[in-house]
């Protein structure tokens, strides 16, 4: 009798430890999560830093990174946004356009960076870029978040 309940307890534990373990492999790591409620105020051209960032960790063989910001935009004059990978030269890795906008509105871009596009094994760092398209543009927010995923 005895046995029998010892292996049913081991069984539990071993799926426990299993479920447990799948449940953070899928978690994003806290430090590849920036969260800033704090109002973000930009003016400048085109491809400057808007000096927010985050840091992932690549393994020996890069794979794609799925970076995701979600940002409340206040009021915008015409405003692009892209990424500066590892300090390089700001790009566009997919939609990034703000339009003109003086009411609050949710925004969500998503880019999805290659090995091609300058991964590298170890740290790698993601810089919010972008400014006005036809010279200095003003751009307020009120709050966003900026997450970065490796893909499996």
């Amino acid at each position: 009798m005895f046995k029998i309940v010892r292996q049913h307890a081991m069984n539990l534990a071993i799926a426990g430890f299993v479920i447990g373990f799948a449940t953070t492999a899928f978690a994003v790591p806290p430090e590849q999560v920036l969260k800033i409620e704090s109002p973000l105020n930009f003016t400048g051209p085109c491809c400057s830093s808007l000096g927010e960032g985050i840091a992932v960790t690549e393994p020996a063989k890069p794979v794609p990174v799925v970076v995701t910001w979600q940002v409340n935009v206040f009021e915008s004059g015409g405003f692009n946004v892209g990424l500066m990978v590892n300090g390089g030269s700001c790009m566009g890795y997919g939609s990034g356009s703000i339009s003109n906008t003086t009411d609050a509105s949710p925004r969500t871009f998503q880019w999805i960076i290659f090995p091609s596009d300058g991964l590298r094994a170890g740290s790698n760092t993601f810089t919010l870029c972008g400014g006005g398209t036809f010279g200095d543009t003003f751009l307020a927010t009120t709050g966003m978040n900026l997450i970065a995923r490796l893909s499996n």
